[in-house]
């Protein structure tokens, strides 16, 4: 019983101590959170990648360049709505 009165209390006191510990949203708060959320060049690095939209196409350039393959393959909604 103890555990059970325990576990209500954490449950209804977690949202609480958040919500009251919840940084106010002002210009600079707002700039450092964007620059935290936005990727960096390093992250945006495989948008320079020449990707082809065909494995026949990466097939023949692959060969003409004595260049492996990267075959990304999935079964499924790319977002998981299935």
């Amino acid at each position: 019983m103890k555990q059970i009165t325990l576990l209500a209390a954490l449950l209804l006191a977690g949202p609480l101590a958040w919500a009251q510990q919840a940084p106010k949203l002002t210009e600079r708060s707002y700039e450092k959170l964007r620059d935290y959320v936005l990727p960096d060049a390093r992250e945006e690095a495989w948008r320079k990648i020449d990707w082809k939209s065909t494995f026949w196409d990466a097939v023949i350039e692959a060969q003409k360049e004595e260049k492996p393959i990267l075959l990304w393959a999935m079964n499924g909604h790319p977002l998981g709505h299935t």
